[in-house]
């Protein structure tokens, strides 16, 4: 085969890979920047295109960015952990309560995991935490 052909066969297998939609799929927009003793309320939404109801779980893991210790207990995320059901058509939206110590310096990851059986979906987002105030 040419390389002509082999580049337009690699330019379509990859454009119809990343041209699907994900069966499992995290939305949410986290703060870019947050108040050291800024109580959080981060609200994540799972899309899914199961038509099957299963039953899922969504994690949420707070991270020291630079050290990539957890911070969990110091940023009293007290519900990591939710459980969810497929309904189809209807997405799954949650609330997690965390907040930011007075003393915290630094940026701090956010991860969030999305589980249904096989379907697996994750994000990690980096925040910057300001002690300027």
């Amino acid at each position: 085969m040419n390389k002509a052909l082999l580049c337009i066969l690699f330019l379509l297998a990859a454009t119809t890979i990343w041209g699907q939609t994900k069966n499992l799929q995290i939305i949410c927009k986290p703060p870019i920047q947050v108040n050291a003793g800024e109580a959080i309320k981060l609200q994540v939404k799972v899309a899914h295109q199961l038509k099957e109801e299963k039953t899922g779980t969504l994690t949420l893991a707070l991270i020291n960015h630079s050290t990539g210790i957890s911070v969990d207990g110091w940023f009293l995320n007290i519900f990591p952990f939710q459980y969810f059901t497929t309904i189809d058509k209807e997405n799954f939206e949650v609330e997690f309560p965390f907040t930011v110590p007075h003393e915290y310096k630094g940026s701090f990851d956010i991860e969030l995991v999305a589980k249904v059986r096989e379907q697996k979906d994750s994000v990690r987002y980096t925040v910057i935490t300001n002690t300027n105030k």
